[in-house]
């Protein structure tokens, strides 16, 4: 049995009982506006995000095992320039029900590879928005690079020093830097 959904947050609200016991494909596309993607995280999402893997129900506890691909637009670090930066993540997650307690610390016999993360349903329906929503968070890139030499903005004029080459001097330092300028380290070798 297969899950096709596409759209608005809806689309990652799966009823626990339509889960059989074998398992349930599970592929949906999720527009950006449905994650709830805070404004100040400087990162658009393009292009729909493709959420696709497998939920297997045991007793209560509800595994997904899959894949969140999509494209994010963030500007580079050095130009501000917009860059599309695919991502795919592999996931693995447990939904526990709501009477469960949810211990990280101290578990013993849990190998790092083998960690699953954490999350709770109510008992009637599994949401995995915010688990979409914390993946696409953590796959935006920490210092994103239009191409390696980026030559980023000039520090006094502003302008992109990719597109123009500006005839800005350097500012001097602070002057009470300026016996750091001297100091000379012996060459490694």
């Amino acid at each position: 049995m297969a899950a096709l959904q596409q759209g608005s947050s809806a689309a990652l609200t799966v009823t626990i009982a339509t889960v059989p016991n074998e398992g349930l494909a599970f592929h949906t596309e999720v527009a950006a506006l449905a994650l709830q993607v805070p404004p100040e995280a400087a990162q658009e999402l393009p292009t729909p995000i493709q959420v696709r893997g497998r939920l297997t129900k045991v007793a209560e506890q509800v595994y997904f095992q899959g894949t969140i691909r999509g494209t994010l637009a963030v500007p580079c670090s050095r130009c501000l320039d917009t860059i599309h930066s695919d991502f795919a993540a592999d996931v693995r997650v447990v939904f526990l029900p709501p009477s469960s307690r949810i211990e990280t610390e101290g578990e013993e016999g849990v190998d790092s590879e083998d960690e699953l993360d954490l999350y709770t349903h109510d008992g009637i329906t599994l949401d995995l928005q915010p688990l979409v929503h914390d993946y696409v968070l953590l796959s935006s890139p920490i210092q994103p690079v239009c191409r390696p030499e980026c030559a980023g903005l000039c520090q006094v004029c502003g302008e992109n020093r990719n597109e123009v080459h500006c005839t800005c001097q350097a500012a001097p330092g602070d002057p009470r830097f300026a016996l750091l300028q001297q100091l000379r380290f012996p060459e490694r070798s």
